[in-house]
């Protein structure tokens, strides 16, 4: 009787292996264009021709902001643009300093995501216009200092804690 509990068992570890090993080429393999919803296609239709070339996480990245942007209003379109510009027109030190800004905030646990969200949201305009007037007038080598010490704090062991 054991050793049928302990065959049921193994098999049942080796079907679970073959499909994680299944969902894992699946997921190399990245998404057919033709995966895409309508909404994602047209959002995403310039880089059709060149889509299968891309490499599977930013095809998944592209196909999630692709959804985002399509339920977006336009004025949040519209912001997004101006975001998108004002990246283009940087230095690449100043849009590494950003990349590293973004990872760090994607590194957060959600909980406190959403706090620094609705610290941003509770500004006013002109908090807000200030708090980036000063980023702004900073040098890279000050954004980066500053983006380094949060992220140190962010991963520093809170002493505090019980």
């Amino acid at each position: 009787m054991q050793n049928k509990t302990l065959g049921v068992t193994l098999r049942r570890i080796g079907l679970l292996l073959v499909l994680g090993v299944f969902s894992h080429i699946a997921q190399a393999e990245g998404l057919a264009w033709n995966q895409l919803d309508a909404q994602q296609q047209q959002v995403l239709a310039p880089m059709k021709d060149r889509w299968d070339t891309l490499p599977p996480q930013k095809q998944e990245r592209l196909s999630k902001g692709a959804s985002k942007w399509a339920n977006m209003s336009p004025q949040q379109r519209s912001q997004a643009k101006e975001r998108l510009n004002r990246f283009k027109d940087m230095t690449p030190s100043e849009r590494e300093v950003v990349k590293k800004r973004m990872n760090a905030l994607r590194e957060l646990p959600p909980e406190q995501r959403q706090a620094m969200r609705e610290k941003w949201q509770s500004m006013t305009p002109e908090q807000r216009s200030r708090a980036m007037t000063r980023w702004r007038s900073l040098s890279p080598e000050q954004r980066e200092r500053i983006i380094q010490r949060r992220i140190d704090r962010q991963h520093r062991p809170n002493r505090n804690r019980k």
